[in-house]
């Protein structure tokens, strides 16, 4: 009964509940990028993904996917979890959330020109989380 109490009232605060979602779907895009690797590494699929700023990052792609995957699982397991305990509105979710945008947002930079959209992304996300957070607070 407690738990359901708290999962209802994110949804009232829709800075956070809209975030929520958008993590929630992050994390399955994701999920998708994890799978892709797999499938990539073993040939199943060609690579798809366009070339990356950082010539190391792209001969990885192309020659030893698999290296990169606990990268990958790292940022999925980062944004499921974060997405679940925003979800029931727990504060581990929020701050799992903040650290695994922030530190996406960083490593975004060495991936120009295509992680100018990953950076879109999570700034959006980062937005709601800390205007949700925060509401109509003052500073001082």
């Amino acid at each position: 009964m407690e738990q359901s109490k708290k999962t209802y009232k994110i949804k009232e605060n829709k800075c956070l509940y809209v975030a929520s979602i958008l993590m929630l779907l992050y994390s399955l895009l994701e999920i998708a990028d994890s799978i892709a690797i797999i499938l990539i590494a073993f040939n199943i699929i060609p690579n798809l993904y366009l070339e990356w700023g950082i010539p190391i990052i792209q001969q990885l792609m192309e020659t030893q996917p698999l290296s990169l995957a606990p990268l990958f699982w790292a940022f999925t397991m980062m944004r499921t979890v974060s997405a679940i305990g925003l979800l029931k509105n727990l504060l581990w979710g929020f701050w799992i959330g903040i650290s695994s945008l922030l530190i996406t947002m960083i490593l975004a930079v060495l991936f120009l020109p295509i992680g100018a959209f990953e950076i879109l992304g999570c700034a959006i996300i980062f937005i709601l989380l800390v205007m949700g957070y925060c509401k109509d607070r003052p500073i001082i």
